[in-house]
């Protein structure tokens, strides 16, 4: 089951490790996503995840748009504190060669641009983030983001696999964050752990787990929670409709008069919804 696992381990760091394999492949199927494109947004909705492991209230959220120019940007994700969330990208069709290290190249498709990162709490104003996006492979650029805008010392890992038909055989993360006051030799050991890991994606699609990847990393470390992760819209056809009424009545009428009903599409989970004229009709009577 796609889930994420928070911990503390030896009283030094915040650990959160992902596994949404099932997650990434829904997103995948709904906006029928490239090899590439796969890749590209089941990390941004996996690091959207692991950012989104540290709220605490049902009503915070996280927006992750990657805007670059790459060909298929910008990405964007939306996450929860329930670990909901939901994605897109621009372009999703786009499908670049491999990289030279014979991966699917993430970082050419996302390209240069900026990061933005908006957090979202009840009865707050919104705080929007920015960074220059450092590599396009996103775990990277994440971490670049939490120490450069929230100051706090970071390790991301994101990995997406996918099988030659394109469906998704893994998909996993890791976010490591360093309390103040830890030792700059236990920093060091740190690194030198998480450059042993290899591949995250491929350690998953052999049985790895984020308990036990946690365990491997972490030989002494205390789970704090454990919480399902799934792709899940909040989109409905009541939110489209209040959407068509506030076009206005010069609009509906428009709408109208072509004689044609009038489909609209989330981008987020590409759900569509079919009003006909006589719905229009009574939404110009509501307008």
């Amino acid at each position: 089951m796609d889930h994420l696992v928070t911990g503390i381990a030896d009283a030094k760091f915040r650990i959160v490790a992902i596994t949404g394999k099932d997650t990434v492949e829904v997103a995948r199927q709904r906006h029928n996503l490239s090899h590439t494109a796969t890749a590209a947004v089941g990390r941004v909705l996996l690091g959207a995840g692991l950012l989104a492991s540290s709220f605490k209230s049902k009503q915070e959220r996280i927006l992750l748009q990657f805007r670059g120019d790459g060909p298929i940007s910008p990405i964007l994700a939306v996450a929860d504190r329930n670990v909901s969330v939901k994605g897109y990208c621009e372009y999703p069709h786009v499908e670049l060669d491999l990289s030279s290290q014979g991966k699917l190249d993430v970082g050419k498709a996302v390209g240069k641009g900026m990061l933005y990162v908006v957090r979202e709490r009840d009865n707050y104003e919104p705080y929007t983030g920015s960074v220059p996006i450092q590599t396009g492979e996103i775990g990277d650029d994440l971490a670049y983001y939490l120490q450069i805008s929230e100051q706090v010392p970071s390790a991301v890992g994101l990995g997406v696999l996918v099988d030659g038909s394109g469906f998704v055989r893994s998909a996993a993360g890791i976010l490591v964050q360093v309390f103040p006051g830890v030792s700059e030799e236990d920093i060091v050991k740190l690194e030198e752990k998480l450059m042993n890991l290899g591949s995250i994606s491929h350690r998953f699609d052999t049985g790895e787990t984020p308990e036990s990847l946690l365990n491997d990393l972490f030989p002494h470390w205390n789970k704090l929670e454990e919480r399902p992760l799934t792709f899940d819209c909040d989109c409905s056809k009541d939110r489209f409709s209040r959407g068509l009424i506030s076009l206005g009545k010069d609009e509906l009428t428009d709408l109208i008069k072509k004689h044609e009903p009038v489909e609209t599409v989330c981008r987020f989970c590409n759900e569509k919804y079919l009003f006909s004229i006589k719905e229009i009709e009574e939404l110009l009577k509501k307008a």
